[in-house]
């Protein structure tokens, strides 16, 4: 009974909260009226920028959603954990019933280090980044300005992604982990790893 209480508080929550943001952001804006947003969710849309929600997106605490000139669309029941950011400056695409861990980061854009501008004048690159449908997204990842992931693809946690996914895989970046004795290495006078 608890839970039906407190989804049907968020839900209308949700409710007002989509109104009243469409009513500040009547051009820039745009989503169904059934959504499930945490009260922490944030929208920033500026420059421009666009932001595009189908039905039944379900976010936890502090997720933000920012479109800085680009445009953000995202499909019908996705998934957003905490503190998970999609970051658009150009467009960032989400197909439907995609889920996304904890700390999930989307950006399709970063600094343009080769300027002639020192980097905080540097301005961005920008490339769009398009996630299929039914793509599930480990906790800690960061999506990379052009990447493409193909449907039903799985990304492992802690992934940093830049680049071409075909649908249907699963991707884990794995590390090499070195662990030894503190004792082994003692008298040396450093912890040195080949």
């Amino acid at each position: 009974m608890k839970k039906r209480i407190s989804l049907l508080m968020r839900s209308a929550f949700s409710l007002v909260r989509a109104v009243f943001v469409k009513l500040f952001n009547i051009r820039t804006f745009s989503s169904a009226l059934v959504q499930d947003f945490s009260f922490s969710t944030k929208f920033s849309m500026s420059g421009g920028g666009k932001i595009n929600l189908m039905k039944k997106i379900h976010t936890k605490r502090n997720v933000v959603f920012e479109s800085d000139g680009g445009i953000i669309d995202i499909g019908e029941g996705c998934f957003f954990n905490n503190g998970s950011m999609v970051v658009a400056k150009e467009r960032i695409t989400i197909g439907k019933r995609c889920s996304f861990g904890p700390n999930v980061l989307i950006y399709d854009h970063d600094h343009n280090i080769h300027s002639e501008n020192e980097i905080h004048d540097s301005g961005f690159l920008t490339s769009p980044v398009v996630i299929g449908d039914n793509v599930w997204i480990g906790a800690n990842s960061v999506i990379l300005r052009g990447s493409v992931i193909g449907s039903g693809c799985v990304v492992g946690a802690g992934s940093v992604i830049k680049g071409v996914y075909p649908q249907d895989t699963v991707i884990i970046q794995k590390r090499k982990e070195d662990i030894r004795e503190k004792n082994a290495l003692k008298g040396r006078g450093e912890y040195k790893f080949d």
